[in-house]
């Protein structure tokens, strides 16, 4: 692994910019021998990390990113979590798995809401209205299908009428949309922060360490710039860049998406964005916007994606920018303040890793962009898995495994002719 084709981002987090200043941890140095090492100080690898220990309060963990935390992908997402899962596209034909996923994500969820309010993290973390809107017939379409499909399940939800999108989200911009009201917004870079700095003082945290070899010989070895850390038990909390290792290259893909956040917003122009104090907007198609209000006078959109690789920075924020306008008219003169990109891991299937790569060796990751919940669930069960602790069946054949993926040249290839196929689905909807 390279710190330019990994870690390094062409611009700041802005969640992470509109923060205080934190002071990371040190980078690690020397030789370490411990039972425990964590790779990846995310939400997967902070719960991992947290889980172990309440665990084997006994057993050495150390804890390592290659990056600072609250810069790294955890702390560029759009700050959606709940305690359920449904897929974008909700029918009748894979509402079984959203029922046996339901208690784990609600295990996932709990347990971190649990840590947010016991250590007092301060992260804006706020039941809010969280609507799918529509733009197009198809999302339309898909929104009315998920609907009745709620009604069976018994999720509390509301379909919006354009008229009430407009007196919600100020924009006529959306036809209907589906209110599912038992959904969370929050600050994600603030989350990260408190979850790695809220750690038990036991855990070696250890930024700016990035493992650059990871070997075995009756224990794990990794090697870092200037240190060593051997390890009875590893964890491969790094998402897309597990591959980077070695693992799942032919399972993910690491799809970059761009935000942008707006510029503080006069009283006049806050006032005119809807009579919701709280509220987001995802889309009813991968390919499509997403949309949420950031505290009372902010505003913040997050579209456009690219394969494995960054876009050019003035094409991003020109493109959210015509985004931002084509949505918000009315506040057409506001501009993006903070505009950033952020890496997720993507399987072709949609389902996760989770579980045991070789002795000693675990990792989970391939969230598919919804890795709050779903990162810090994989990361406390991967904990309870090396330790003997739980039974897990039940989640393996809830979350699936990834499918195979084709190998370069094709893989490159198409992933560009499905994203463009895609594109021109979702019209409207970006």
């Amino acid at each position: 692994m390279t710190r330019s084709k990994v870690h390094d981002f062409n611009a700041p987090s802005g969640w992470n910019a509109m923060l205080p200043p934190r002071r990371p941890n040190p980078p690690i140095a020397g030789t370490h021998r411990v039972k425990y090492a964590v790779v990846g100080a995310g939400y997967t690898g902070a719960a991992a990390a947290r889980r172990l220990h309440e665990l084997d309060p006994a057993g050495d963990i150390v804890l390592l990113d290659a990056g600072t935390v609250g810069e790294g992908s955890s702390g560029r997402n759009s700050g959606f979590t709940r305690p359920l899962e449904f897929p974008m596209e909700l029918t009748r034909a894979n509402a079984g798995r959203v029922g046996k996923i339901k208690p784990y994500y609600e295990e996932g969820f709990y347990w971190l809401k649990d840590i947010v309010e016991r250590h007092a993290i301060e992260c804006g973390l706020v039941r809010a209205g969280v609507i799918r809107g529509a733009a197009t017939d198809l999302g339309e379409s898909r929104i009315r299908t998920a609907g009745k499909v709620l009604d069976e399940l018994g999720y509390e939800h509301q379909i919006l009428t354009r008229e009430e999108m407009n007196e919600r989200v100020a924009t006529r911009y959306y036809r209907c949309g589906l209110l599912v009201t038992d959904s969370y917004l929050l600050q994600p870079a603030a989350l990260i922060r408190g979850l790695v700095d809220s750690l038990p003082k036991a855990i070696q945290v250890h930024e700016r360490s990035m493992v650059r070899k990871l070997s075995r010989s009756g224990t794990w070895r990794l090697e870092l710039d200037g240190a060593a850390v051997e390890a009875d038990f590893v964890v491969l909390a790094t998402n897309a860049y597990v591959k980077h290792f070695g693992y799942l290259v032919d399972r993910t893909v690491a799809t970059y998406t761009y935000a942008g956040i707006t510029e503080a917003m006069t009283p006049e122009d806050a006032a005119r964005c809807g009579s919701m104090e709280h509220w987001g907007i995802l889309p009813p198609h991968k390919m499509g916007t997403t949309c949420r209000r950031v505290g009372q006078n902010r505003l913040m959109v997050r579209s456009l994606a690219s394969y494995e690789g960054e876009l050019r920075p003035d094409v991003v924020k020109a493109g959210l920018t015509d985004i931002f306008r084509a949505r918000w008219p009315h506040l057409a003169h506001v501009r993006l303040e903070h505009v950033w990109g952020g890496a997720t891991a993507f399987t072709m299937n949609g389902a996760p890793w989770w579980g045991k790569f070789d002795e000693g060796l675990y990792s989970a990751g391939g969230c598919n962009g919804a890795g709050i919940t779903k990162g810090t669930l994989l990361g406390k069960r991967l904990a309870e898995l090396m330790t003997g602790s739980g039974e897990h069946g039940g989640l393996v054949e809830a979350i699936g495994e990834p499918s195979w993926i084709a190998p370069e040249p094709f893989r490159r290839i198409g992933y560009h002719v499905i994203a463009r196929k895609e594109r021109k689905m979702a019209g409207a909807e970006r």
